[in-house]
């Protein structure tokens, strides 16, 4: 390890202890140092940048093209809506017509999904369904075979339109949610055994609701614990939405930030107890929850929370499938006179003149949600090292040969100061493009491009404020070393929490070496209960910040998030444990991840 790595190690750790990040929020950015998640560095676009509607129309094409968007939507067509379309009811199907050929079929990067009222109704016959869903995917036209398979969108919320009993009656709820889940399994063993279809990926249960911690934790073991113990081991990846808002049902949410690891945390503990890997996340919706009708203020609001929500994605590249901001097409199955010919209030276009039926629009132009992708699609290339003093400041950073693309997005109500620290390059800057979109929630946002000669010594960065700094550098940076993140998790998972009961989590077989270490504390309870129970590393205490990522969760229920714990880096040895002491009773630990990032040669 050379000696400005030693130095920029030692930066971070005084930094986070400085008095003065509580005024000044210290972003230190290491463009020498190639960072790894997992085995993975560079930047896959097409799992991030995608726009929620499948296909090639004239408009998408060309929206692809401009913004550096893949093709990799997601629409809501499959074997169920078919059938039902042929055969005028649900559950009676065509006869099968399967081909003989095992040649893989060719498939298109898009999800296939349907409304549930589509594909089931309670007493389906499963092995019925299952096979004609083989039958119809093999027998789709040139390029409509999907990637992904999601046979049900938001099944569980829909669970009482199917049983006879009063709404949210638990014993239909729980019979109905396991006969859908046994059906998705049952479509995915069918799908994998045959060799024509061997392209296609099954996944679900695209859930609306992960409030996981509701109850007890009951939403869990009723929801996505039910789910994934019956169809879990045939899905290649698990889905699910996330929105700050409410979705279908429940409670108002601000997933941004904790709570979304919290969720993803789980999940991924989940996986790793049950097959020993981490099944890929699928977050085939994702963003904020517009209540009001279109208007070109209130259509602009969901970006607030995809920009945050991103950042921690970019995070799990290593186990995320794909990522789907819920931004759609020009959504015309929306201008209808029920809707006064208004927009779809997700488009991303709308009619020039609107308020027309369909047949007087004169032209489609982008609403504002164009700025998403306006502010990030220059951004590629290969991981560096980032370290943030202060969670509600969220960055990323990306290094393309005379390219170094550094983003930066503010989770706190209120503006941050914000010192960046690029002092090992900084006589290697050319200039410096600045783009700024920050999301207002009564006015129109303000979005804006401005290059500038030198990086300054602070600036201030607005709530709901996401800032991509595109550096145009005078020579290729060259990687001096490389930093690799990897995640340890504990075989248990959603443990109660009693006063002064001793929690042991194992971590086993840490690769070491110099660098960084933290947990991934998740907890689920009362707001009126700690969050700051004493944590023993190997016997050595640590202490447990005050602050996560995002706001303190006042508005829901209970308290869900995922705090992060730093660890001095000599307190971890190759098998670890990690003892937790609460000093009351209630809620869950949902989960304890250790995360260590260590320098690599």
């Amino acid at each position: 390890m050379n000696f400005s790595l030693k130095i920029f190690l030692l930066v971070i750790i005084i930094a986070s202890n400085n008095s003065l990040c509580a005024q000044v929020n210290v972003v230190l950015v290491e463009p020498t140092v190639k960072k790894f998640i997992g085995d993975v560095s560079e930047l896959d676009r097409s799992k991030y940048f995608n726009i929620h509607a499948p296909g090639k129309t004239p408009l998408l094409e060309s929206f692809y093209e401009q913004y550096n968007v893949e093709q990799s939507g997601r629409g809501f067509y499959g074997p169920g809506i078919d059938a039902k379309k042929l055969m005028g009811e649900v559950g009676l199907y065509p006869k099968s017509n399967n081909k003989k050929s095992n040649k893989p079929r060719p498939i298109s990067r898009y999800v296939a999904t349907e409304h549930p009222r589509n594909i089931y109704k309670e007493g389906i016959d499963i092995e019925a369904a299952a096979k004609w869903a083989v039958s119809y995917f093999k027998n789709t036209k040139q390029g409509n075979t999907p990637l992904w398979y999601e046979p049900m969108n938001e099944p569980f919320v829909h669970a009482k339109d199917f049983y006879e009993e009063k709404d949210w009656d638990p014993v239909a709820e729980l019979r109905v949610k396991t006969e859908m889940s046994q059906l998705f399994r049952a479509l995915a063993e069918k799908i994998h055994a045959d060799p024509a279809l061997k392209n296609i990926k099954v996944m679900g249960y695209g859930a609306a609701w992960p409030s996981f911690e509701l109850k007890d934790f009951q939403n869990w073991e009723t929801n996505m614990g039910l789910f994934l113990d019956i169809a879990g081991d045939q899905l290649d990846a698990i889905s699910y939405h996330l929105y700050d808002g409410i979705n279908q049902v429940g409670q108002e949410n601000k997933r941004s930030g904790s709570n979304n690891d919290a969720i993803m945390d789980l999940v991924e503990t989940y996986s790793y107890q049950r097959w020993g890997i981490i099944k890929p996340h699928a977050i085939t919706e994702y963003g904020g929850i517009a209540k009001k009708e279109f208007s070109l203020i209130s259509n602009m609001q969901s970006i607030r929370s995809q920009n945050a929500m991103i950042f921690g994605l970019l995070d799990r590249e290593d186990r995320l499938e794909i990522s789907i901001p819920f931004t759609t097409d020009n959504a015309k199955w929306h201008i209808t006179k029920a809707n006064d010919y208004l927009p779809y209030k997700a488009v991303l276009w709308r009619a020039e003149n609107m308020g027309v039926p369909k047949n007087q629009i004169t032209g489609w132009v982008y609403t504002n949600r164009i700025q998403f992708y306006e502010l990030w699609k220059a951004v590629r290339g290969e991981r560096v090292f980032v370290s943030t003093s202060n969670p509600d400041i969220q960055v990323q950073g990306f290094l393309d040969e005379k390219k170094l693309f550094v983003a930066l997005n503010n989770l706190d109500d209120n503006a941050q100061q914000v010192a960046l620290d690029l002092s090992s390059i900084k006589s290697n800057v050319k200039d410096l493009l600045v783009k700024s979109l920050t999301i207002y929630k009564e006015d129109f946002p303000l979005y804006y491009e401005k290059t500038i000669s030198s990086i300054p010594e602070v600036f201030s960065i607005d709530p709901a404020q996401t800032i991509v700094l595109e550096f145009n550098l005078n020579n290729t940076i060259l990687f001096k070393n490389q930093i690799k993140s990897n995640r340890y998790y504990s075989s248990n998972y959603l443990i109660p929490i009693k006063a002064d009961k001793e929690l042991v989590f194992e971590f086993n077989d840490v690769d070491l070496g110099v660098g960084f270490a933290k947990l991934s504390m998740s907890l689920g309870r009362e707001h009126d209960l700690s969050k700051a129970p004493e944590v023993l590393v190997n016997g050595e205490k640590v202490e447990v910040p005050s602050n996560w990522k995002g706001y303190d969760q006042a508005n829901r229920k209970k308290f869900f998030g995922a705090i992060e714990i730093p660890i001095p880096m000599d307190f971890i040895v190759k098998n670890n444990t990690v003892k937790i002491y609460f000093p009351d009773t209630g809620g869950h630990l949902s989960s304890l991840i250790l995360d260590i990032e260590t320098i690599i040669n």
